[in-house]
C-alpha cells in the first residue's frame, strides 16, 4: 500500500515540475514579448541547462528563433518542446506552420514574377521551417528543374540545379502517399531530370524498380512518355514509352495507341540521327500495332514513310500494296509504290501506279 502512495506521489511531482517555469523561463517569456529576442535565447538556454526537459523554455527558444527568422533552429526547437510536453502539440504545429507559410507564399508571389532563383531562396527556408510538408519539396524541386532548363547545356550550374531537384522530388517521395499527385507527378518529374541530365539509366532503373514491384505503375511511366511526345522529346519518349509497353505486356494491359506512338517516336529518333535500327524499332511496334488493329489506315501509311526513308523499296512496295488497298484515293500511297517499283527495276507495275498516280493528282487528291 506504501509503495504505490510512493510512486503516485512521484508521478504528481514530476508533473507539477514540468508545468512549473523557472526565473529564466518566466524572463525568456517576457523578452520575447518585448522583442528582445537574444535575450530570450540567452535566459531560455539558462533554464534548459537547469532543466534539461523545460517545454516552455524549448518552445520559448522556437519563438525567438521565428522571429529572427532561423526558422531551421526554430523548428527543432518547437519539435523538442513537442516532445516533452505532447500537450502542446497542436501550438507547436501551428508555430511551425506558419513559419513555412510565411516562406512558400514568399515564394509563389515570386514564381508570378518569374523571378525563380528568389523564389528557390525563399523554398528553402520553407522546407527548413518545416521539413515533413511535401508541397514544399514538390515546389522546391520544381523550381531547380525550371532553373536548370535556362541554364547553359553541359554547365555545372546546370547539373548541381538538377541534382537538388531529384533531391527534393526523393524526398516528396519518401513524405508523400503513393496515391498522392504530389507522388506520382514528383516520381515523372524526377525521372525526366534524370534523363536530362545525362542519368539515364538510373531514370530507367527506377523505372525498372517500381513496374517490378507493381506492373499497373506503368500509367505513370506512359504519361512521361506522352509529354515527351508532346515536347517532341522523341529520344526520351521512345524510352519511357518502352518502359511503360513492357509493363503493359507482364499484365496482358498491351495498348495499341502505345505501340502506335512508340512508332513514331523511334521514327522521329531514326530520322533525326539516321540511325537504320531505330528505323526498324519503329516498323516493328507499328507492325505491334496492327497486331490489334488490322489494317488502321495510318499505320500502314507510316510503315510506307519509314520504309522510304530507310530506302528499302522492296519493303516499300510490300506495305505500299496493303496501305493502297485500304486507302486507295491517297496519291501519297500510289507515289510511293511508283517510286518503289521504278527503284527495284519493275517498269510495268511502276507505270501502272503511277498512271493511279496520275489520275489522283487530276482530281486534287493527295499532295504534290
Amino acid at each position: 500500500m506504501m509503495s504505490r502512495m510512493f510512486g503516485a506521489a512521484i508521478v504528481v511531482f514530476v508533473v507539477f515540475l514540468a508545468g512549473c517555469k523557472s526565473v529564466q523561463t518566466t524572463s525568456a517569456i517576457l523578452h520575447n514579448q518585448s522583442g528582445r529576442y537574444d535575450l530570450a535565447i540567452k535566459t531560455a538556454n539558462e533554464a534548459l541547462a537547469a532543466n534539461p526537459n523545460d517545454a516552455e523554455a524549448e518552445f520559448q527558444l522556437g519563438v525567438a528563433y521565428s522571429f529572427l527568422d532561423s526558422v531551421e533552429l526554430a523548428y527543432q526547437h518547437f519539435k523538442k518542446s513537442g516532445e516533452i510536453d505532447p500537450k502542446r502539440g497542436e501550438d507547436v504545429q501551428n508555430n511551425i506552420q506558419s513559419n513555412f507559410a510565411r516562406h512558400y507564399n514568399a515564394a509563389l508571389n515570386s514564381i508570378k514574377d518569374e523571378n525563380y532563383s528568389s523564389a528557390a531562396v525563399e523554398l528553402e527556408k520553407a522546407v527548413s521551417a518545416d521539413p515533413l510538408d511535401e508541397k514544399g519539396h514538390f515546389q522546391l524541386g520544381s523550381i531547380y528543374a525550371r532553373l536548370g532548363d535556362t541554364s547553359p547545356d553541359s554547365s555545372a550550374e546546370r547539373t548541381e540545379y538538377y541534382a537538388r531537384c531529384v533531391n527534393h522530388f526523393d524526398k516528396v517521395l519518401e513524405l508523400a502517399n503513393p496515391t498522392e499527385k504530389h507522388y506520382t507527378d514528383a516520381l515523372s518529374l524526377a525521372g525526366q531530370v534524370l534523363a536530362k541530365s545525362g542519368r539515364l539509366e538510373e531514370a530507367v532503373s527506377r523505372f525498372n524498380r517500381l513496374v517490378e514491384e507493381d506492373p499497373t505503375n506503368y500509367r505513370t511511366i506512359e504519361k512521361i512518355g506522352y509529354d515527351l511526345v508532346l515536347v517532341k522529346d522523341w529520344k526520351l519518349a521512345a524510352v519511357f514509352l518502352d518502359l511503360a509497353a513492357r509493363a503493359r505486356a507482364k499484365i496482358g494491359a498491351e495498348d495499341v495507341t502505345l505501340f502506335y506512338n512508340l512508332g513514331v517516336a523511334n521514327f522521329n529518333v531514326g530520322k533525326d540521327s539516321a540511325d537504320p535500327a531505330a528505323l526498324e524499332k519503329a516498323v516493328t511496334y507499328y507492325e505491334k500495332a496492327l497486331a490489334l488493329n488490322p489494317n488502321d489506315p495510318q499505320t500502314l501509311r507510316n510503315i510506307v514513310v519509314t520504309y522510304v526513308f530507310a530506302e528499302k523499296w522492296r519493303e516499300v512496295a510490300q506495305w505500299g500494296e496493303r496501305y493502297v488497298a485500304v486507302s486507295p484515293d491517297d496519291a501519297d500511297g500510289w507515289r510511293a509504290l511508283t517510286r518503289a517499283y521504278n527503284e527495284i527495276g519493275d517498269k510495268e507495275k511502276a507505270r501502272r501506279c503511277e498512271l493511279r498516280w496520275d489520275e489522283l493528282r487530276k482530281r486534287g487528291s493527295g499532295s504534290e
